[in-house]
């Protein structure tokens, strides 16, 4: 159990990161994500970016991609198969 408290509205260690006020911190059962309030709207943006492309490609396509990516990334590892 922690014994020691900071003060609220100030900087906090997390699992060693820093987390200052106003930072926007998601999580969720496959890992955390931490955005600087200085940078949400540049974050935002390039979120809504890649929402927008995902929208106009189709499962089908999506799919072939992945795949490409994943043999690639795996050659490259030395796994072939």
């Amino acid at each position: 159990m922690k014994e020691k408290f900071g003060a609220l509205g100030e900087p906090a260690r997390v699992g060693g990161v820093l987390v200052h006020p106003g930072d926007i911190v998601v999580a969720d059962e496959e890992g955390i994500v931490l955005v600087p309030a200085a940078r949400e709207e540049e974050i935002l943006a390039a979120a809504r970016s890649r929402l927008a492309k995902a929208a106009e490609e189709s499962l089908d396509t999506w799919e072939a991609n992945h795949r490409a990516r994943t043999e690639k990334t795996l050659t490259a590892q030395g796994f072939n198969g």
